[in-house]
């Protein structure tokens, strides 16, 4: 019996969650999302490369970051590589630029990968222009109907580059505002910033 390749594929994110992708067949997907092959499932063949193949996939991944054809695929690439194999520091311009809001953006998808993936470089190392960006956002938004919603977001990324865990920093802690908290970080942040100039 033969599978689809639209079965194959949409087993494709099971099968690399349970690691039963082989890796002379994550070659041969990687080498046919390389070769521009991989069409409207570039999503789902991406991630199975990505999670089953592992950072030796790094410069195909890092191929995506900025894709404006498919921004899901984008803020894939993104969390691949800030919140799973940890080089996102690598990729800080690309970073930088998904935090501009691209137009091409049009869901907030690599915007939003790219604020998370901003606190995941800034927990692992210190880069004034992701620190600085983050604030930026978190204090004054991006003069758009969500607003609220972003700066909070940037507020949860800024709590994680400034050491808190994943799960800290999805919720203040007892007994505090939320807006009490959101203060005291984004103090904490430009104090970090200041400490920075000041020694440089």
């Amino acid at each position: 019996m033969t599978v689809t390749r639209d079965e194959y594929v949409r087993q494709l994110i099971s099968r690399a969650k349970d690691g039963t992708i082989p890796p002379r067949e994550v070659a041969e997907i990687a080498q046919a999302v390389s070769e521009g092959r991989a069409g409207r499932d570039l999503y789902r063949m991406l991630y199975a490369v990505a999670r089953a193949g592992g950072p030796a996939y790094e410069p195909l991944v890092a191929g995506y970051l900025i894709h404006p054809e498919e921004p899901e695929v984008s803020a894939l690439a993104v969390q691949v590589l800030t919140a799973h194999w940890r080089v996102g520091a690598k990729y800080r311009e690309e970073i930088l630029e998904l935090l501009g809001s691209p137009e091409w953006d049009e869901d907030d998808d690599a915007f939003i990968a790219a604020v998370s993936g901003a606190g995941e470089i800034l927990h692992d190392g210190f880069d004034a222009d992701l620190l600085r960006a983050l604030l930026k956002l978190a204090e004054e938004g991006r003069g758009e109907y969500d607003d609220e919603l972003m700066q909070r977001f940037a507020v949860e990324a800024i709590a994680r580059a400034l050491g808190a865990t994943h799960a800290e920093s999805m919720r203040r802690p007892e007994g505090v505002t939320r807006a009490e908290w959101s203060q005291g970080l984004l103090r904490a942040a430009r104090d970090r910033l200041h400490e920075a100039t000041r020694q440089h």
